[in-house]
């Protein structure tokens, strides 16, 4: 759901991640050290292994 909604509305918090493994993680840079998955909680890693 979350790919279908407009960015503004997922920025702001509309639909929180889940708090359980999404068991299909894609990752973005959260702060040049960690990758974090944009579906749920739990997924977090170093980037430097996603890169």
């Amino acid at each position: 759901m979350r790919r279908r909604l407009p960015w503004w509305l997922v920025d702001r918090g509309f639909l929180g991640k889940g708090a359980r493994d999404c068991g299909a993680h894609e990752w973005y840079n959260q702060d040049g050290r960690v990758a974090r998955c944009y579906h749920c909680e739990v997924g977090e890693r170093p980037w430097s292994e996603v890169s």
